[in-house]
């Protein structure tokens, strides 16, 4: 199987849960705009995670608008004179428009130096500008049409904010507690489709119900990548965070460490989380004296629900605020992790949840509503489902992508992508999953390739003679277990009932690994 050259056919994006709070959108010719600097420090201040393609730079402007928008739970609209002196404001407002009648994306029009009335009836400079860039641009009036439509929505929102040059710090203060109001009262996006999440919610809750101690209770939502431990937790979070003070979902913590390869993103994070609490120190706490250099105290009398998204290495736990000192009585952390660390003891997590493949059932739902938007699937297909369930080993990452694909196409079609799927690989859900094997050491990655080239033959067998066949093939026993009980940790492998098992995505991609990296040529 090769994944190098990927089938153009087969795109599917992962990426349209939230991954920010707000999106800010301005007029692209001034990205280090005064008023938009002193916004979004502002809006960072009040631990608000917020994108700006200043600071950010996408791979394309499609990205911007395919995810970054659709993954932020507010958007910002500053519209200035020169806001539709380009196509691209003017698309950007459009999509955010579409997520909010599709979405429910809470949008906040933000009007700098510029009348409302102006943007809503598209007259004076507004309306000129708008027109110049319309002859300029744009033929196809159903085009031109959206745009005015989106523009004369988003100038209708209320509360809208006016400001200008003299009054702009009043302003930001009443735009930053109107959308820390909103991201308070928004409910997480989950997922489209959240088959067989409420059953590990209740689960969780349960657990949580029956924690022992009134201290601060640490608990690591625990799997491979694409499990759905991310959208787990958001629906947890949805579900118990009005009993708490204080509630922060810090989204995908590894992401963000990518997103900053030249910086130390790991104290940006901790920065912006530090401020943020100490801004619901000066609210919830009493007695808080904000000039104190010891205010770190008052969040130990707040009752406090923090939540980590996809933390990725021993650092991080190291760094953040995940010990049972930090918070007050009855709060709760949770992170969501792929990789179960040594560090989880030294910091005191009282219990791990595993969360594992889909039942059979839920595969069949959720496949059905990516491939026929319905629960149930077509019955004339059912050869074809089966394949496609095979293929996918009750990920649904890998259930949602496959579905996505094959949506409205004919069977003849479907078995070609089928076929064509054991060479040309959904490239979306390989990166995903590639994550945990290129964190690996070199000798645990070499004991994983070596695994899954041969996991035909290892699949079913006790752990025991798993040890002793590498042991006679060269390995050393001490070596080969730290190595094995490492790939548990990293959710690579897994033993059921003591039976050894590795997912079918997981092994085709160490196949293909170990073809090009391995030296070793096994019998």
């Amino acid at each position: 199987m090769s994944s190098q050259n990927q089938d153009p056919e087969f795109t599917f994006n992962p990426h349209t849960t939230i991954m920010y709070d707000v999106y800010i959108s301005f007029e692209p010719h001034y990205p280090s705009h005064p008023f938009i600097s002193l916004l979004s420090g502002a809006l960072k201040r009040a631990g608000v995670h917020l994108f700006l393609d200043n600071y950010m730079k996408p791979k394309s402007k499609d990205l911007i608008l395919s995810s970054v928008i659709k993954g932020s739970r507010v958007s910002i609209v500053v519209f200035t004179t020169d806001f539709a002196c380009t196509t691209w404001s003017l698309k950007e407002l459009e999509k955010i428009m579409e997520y909010r009648s599709s979405r429910g994306q809470q949008v906040v029009p933000v009007f700098y130096e510029v009348d409302p009335e102006e943007v809503f009836n598209q007259t004076g400079h507004f309306g000129e500008a708008l027109l110049a860039t319309l002859a300029r641009t744009s033929t196809n009036q159903a085009k031109v049409l959206s745009y005015r439509t989106a523009l004369k929505e988003a100038a209708a929102i209320s509360p809208r904010f006016l400001t200008n040059f003299r009054d702009r710090s009043n302003t930001i203060d009443s735009i930053v507690g109107h959308v820390t109001s909103l991201l308070d009262s928004t409910a997480l996006f989950v997922a489209e489709h959240p088959v067989g999440v409420n059953s590990h919610v209740q689960d969780l809750i349960q657990l949580l119900d029956n924690k022992k101690s009134d201290g601060v209770f640490i608990m690591a939502i625990w799997g491979m990548g694409g499990i759905g431990k991310t959208t787990v937790a958001k629906a947890l979070y949805n579900q118990i965070s009005h009993n708490f003070d204080v509630r922060k979902f810090v989204p995908d913590i590894d992401e963000r460490m990518e997103d900053f390869p030249r910086r130390w993103p790991l104290g940006i994070i901790e920065e912006e989380l530090l401020l943020f609490l100490k801004e619901q120190v000066a609210t919830k706490a009493c007695n808080f004296d904000s000039t104190s250099v010891i205010w770190w105290e008052g969040i130990r009398c707040v009752k406090v629900l923090l939540v980590l998204d996809n933390v990725r290495s021993e650092k991080e736990l190291e760094v953040l605020p995940v010990t049972c000192e930090c918070f007050g009585p009855g709060s709760i952390i949770i992170i969501t992790t792929r990789t179960k660390h040594d560090q989880f003891n030294e910091t005191g997590i009282n219990h791990v949840y595993r969360l594992k493949e889909m039942d059979y059932n839920e595969c069949v739902e959720l496949f059905s509503q990516s491939a026929f938007k319905k629960a149930t699937p077509e019955r004339t297909y059912a050869d074809l489902i089966n394949r496609a369930l095979e293929y996918s080993d009750g990920l649904p990452l890998a259930l949602v992508a496959v579905g996505s694909v094959l949506f409205e196409r004919s069977r003849v079609e479907w078995d070609s992508v089928l076929e064509r799927l054991k060479r040309f690989p959904l490239q979306d859900v390989w990166q995903v999953l590639r994550k945990s094997i290129d964190s690996l050491g070199y000798d645990m990655k070499q004991m994983f390739l070596v695994l899954a080239y041969l996991s035909h033959f290892f699949i079913g067998m006790d752990r025991n003679d798993v040890t002793q066949i590498l042991q006679k093939a060269g390995c050393d026993v001490v070596v080969a277990l730290k190595a094995i009980k490492g790939l548990e940790d990293h959710s690579l492998v897994s033993f059921e009932k003591d039976k050894f098992r590795m997912h079918r995505l997981i092994q085709d991609i160490g196949r293909e690994m170990y073809l090009k990296e391995s030296s070793i040529k096994p019998q």
